[in-house]
């Protein structure tokens, strides 16, 4: 053999040792939580990651350029909802394994295994504990009533936590619901919609009108424990309403961080490897206990903020399917003036 074609296949092997030491990820989450998680993986394992943060359809499009060729090994959406699109490009391969199906409660996982959930928050109503009796509270469908005038503030209807819940609706209820609830539902917005989550729990707080507030849970965690006293102020004048809890309603919406192995992965042992330690407890546990998200792991124990609150029924539908409901769910929303 020569020493050039020595040399060459030398390079190869070792091109393949070094790729089984890095797993490259497609993220839309950009919080300092999971970066923290990634450091100790890597810590762990000696694998490398490569992180790629990006918008949803910046990733879905990149993807698709990509093909065969893609870096990429695991692909993290931060509403499950997203994933659909993956899906339905064949983006994702499917990985059913017995440790993931552990870790992830049922329902929080694809029933064909191409993506399993890693956090979740509920998308709840938050009120003004001095001016709101709970008691008044229900479903989201009372929100359209007309008790509500003028008191009610929610973000854009662009915004991807929202889009997911009237897809909920949509998908459960049907269209002959889901365009009256929104006419209701928005005749009650108490200012054209701005701002994030935050923004809206603010305003509430703020004592000029709006009396509640949609949010996610997470958000309601953060201003709690913010360094800024007026930002915990804020927190400590809203009270948390979960909503559809009844023996007979559909429970409250969930919004689900979730991941898949990309189709095309370079390194797909790394790739099942990475998605065992994030569902793993001690992850799980990091992610409740420093971005107050629910874990999707059952063996999990809450952050005690959110055992305050007390469990919920979370809404039972195929998180898989969801995606199929969102181009709809938002033209309706456009229909309905929800700017």
């Amino acid at each position: 053999m020569s020493l050039i074609v020595y040399s060459l296949l030398l390079m190869m092997l070792m091109s393949c040792a070094i790729d089984q030491n890095v797993v490259v990820i497609y993220t839309e989450r950009h919080y300092d939580t999971d970066q923290v998680l990634f450091d100790q993986f890597t810590k762990d394992t000696g694998i490398t990651l490569n992180i790629v943060r990006a918008s949803a359809d910046e990733l879905v499009a990149r993807l698709l350029t990509e093909g065969e060729n893609t870096p990429a090994d695991v692909l993290i959406f931060a509403d499950a909802g997203r994933l659909y699109r993956a899906m339905d490009a064949s983006l994702l391969q499917p990985f059913e394994d017995d440790v993931m199906k552990s870790q992830v409660d049922e329902g929080l996982y694809d029933d064909t295994y191409h993506w399993y959930g890693l956090t979740m928050r509920a998308r709840v109503i938050m009120y003004a504990k001095d001016r709101i009796d709970p008691s008044l509270l229900s479903t989201y469908e009372n929100l359209a009533d007309s008790m509500w005038q003028n008191q009610i503030a929610v973000r854009t209807s662009s915004n991807l936590y929202n889009i997911s819940w009237i897809a909920s609706i949509l998908m459960t209820q049907g269209e002959i619901y889901t365009q009256p609830f929104l006419n209701g539902f928005v005749s009650n917005f108490h200012r054209e919609p701005a701002g994030n989550d935050r923004d809206q729990a603010k305003l509430v707080a703020s004592n000029v009108g709006a009396n509640l507030a949609i949010m996610n849970t997470y958000y309601m965690g953060l201003l709690l424990n913010s360094d800024d006293e007026s930002e915990r102020a804020v927190g400590e004048s809203l009270g948390v309403f979960f909503p559809n809890q009844g023996d007979n309603a559909s429970g409250a919406h969930i919004n689900l961080s979730a991941g898949g192995i990309v189709t095309h992965a370079n390194n797909v042992e790394g790739a099942k490897h990475l998605l065992r330690f994030l569902t793993s407890t001690s992850s799980q546990s990091h992610f409740t206990n420093v971005n107050y998200e629910y874990p999707v792991n059952p063996n999990t124990t809450w952050h005690p903020l959110l055992l305050d609150w007390g469990t919920f029924k979370r809404q039972s539908i195929n998180l898989s399917d969801l995606g199929l409901y969102h181009e709809r769910a938002f033209e309706l929303m456009i229909g309905a003036n929800w700017t």
